[in-house]
């Protein structure tokens, strides 16, 4: 692990001797806000923008994650706590809530970002579970909730657009997070139809792999300070109001971009075991994973309840 001393010291020597990584267009860097009525256009942007990328650099594009979320009802315990206490803290909140904005900022290789997506879900504060606190917070950085309400984008169609997409699964490009458990774990429901996560938090790991087989945490390569401290320490402009899905995820991005350019990173850093696509299509099958799922799961490797899931209007067609 390196230092910060270390890191600052790179990332100097980086930008002396490279143009920005991110040197980009600013419409760009512009989230591009999603909501019900222009869903079906955006999606589509968003999906060109990620394909076009991993042919561009040919080593794929990299697709930087962030979710907005009401709180927690179950307090999380320290960071002391082990693994597996922390991840049943995270099963129940993920469980029980539902995430209000999926922000992704894409970037090919070549260090070019595409576009950036703020995905609007719909939730009611009235009647949908969160803490008073954290919708209270998010209300003063500008989230809309009487907006999230009348128009916001059904989270069940939005977790099946992105499961019968090339984005998940054995070809899927590298995915990246900021302190992501959170993240991957709200992305994990959606992509499967709410199910609630695996028990333990070994088979979490192993269906996240499944859908994301190249994952990326900035965390672990820079361990200390906050995503906006990191963002001042690092010279990286922030472009949006903090505490939103597309501003983080796009600093995020550029964080991302400017470690690998530092020689700190590699590009992308995958997890240990790449699977193949032999274990994609037979994962239905692994005895660990129906031990905790049970057996209603399709050959795909997609849940068979989607239309019905879709159809049943349970919390605002989530």
């Amino acid at each position: 692990q390196a230092t910060r001393r270390q890191i600052q010291s790179a990332v100097k020597m980086a930008s002396l001797r490279v143009q920005s990584p991110w040197r980009s267009s600013t419409h760009a860097l512009q989230a591009r806000e999603v909501w019900a009525d222009n869903f079906e256009h955006e999606l589509a942007a968003f999906t060109i923008a990620a394909t076009a990328a991993a042919r561009w650099g040919g080593l794929g594009a990299v697709l930087a994650l962030d979710m907005e979320f009401p709180g927690f009802v179950r307090a999380t315990p320290s960071e002391r706590a082990p693994p597996a206490v922390a991840y049943q803290a995270l099963r129940e909140n993920v469980d029980l809530l539902w995430p209000i904005q999926v922000g992704v900022a894409v970037a090919g290789c070549d260090g070019t970002i595409r576009g950036v997506w703020s995905f609007n879900l719909r939730f009611d504060a009235d009647t949908d579970l969160h803490s008073e606190s954290s919708v209270a917070f998010l209300k003063e950085v500008g989230i809309d909730f009487e907006r999230h309400r009348a128009d916001g984008i059904p989270a069940a169609e939005l977790g099946r657009r992105l499961a019968n997409s090339l984005l998940v699964g054995p070809q899927a490009p590298c995915w990246l997070a900021f302190s992501g458990l959170y993240d991957w774990g709200y992305l994990l429901k959606l992509l499967t139809a709410g199910r609630p996560l695996p028990t333990e938090v070994r088979a979490f790991d192993r269906v996240l792999s499944m859908y994301l087989p190249q994952r990326s945490d900035l965390r672990d390569f820079l361990p200390r300070g906050s995503l906006e401290a990191l963002g001042r320490t690092f010279g990286v402009q922030r472009h949006g109001q903090a505490h939103t899905a597309g501003s983080d995820a796009l600093l995020t991005l550029e964080l991302y971009l400017l470690v690998v350019a530092s020689g700190l990173m590699a590009t992308p850093r995958f997890p240990d075991k790449a699977w193949r696509f032999e274990d994609w299509a037979g994962w239905e099958m692994d005895e660990l994973l129906r031990c905790y799922w049970g057996n209603s799961w399709a050959p795909s490797g997609w849940p068979m309840d989607w239309r019905g899931f879709a159809q049943s209007g349970v919390s605002h067609a989530r």
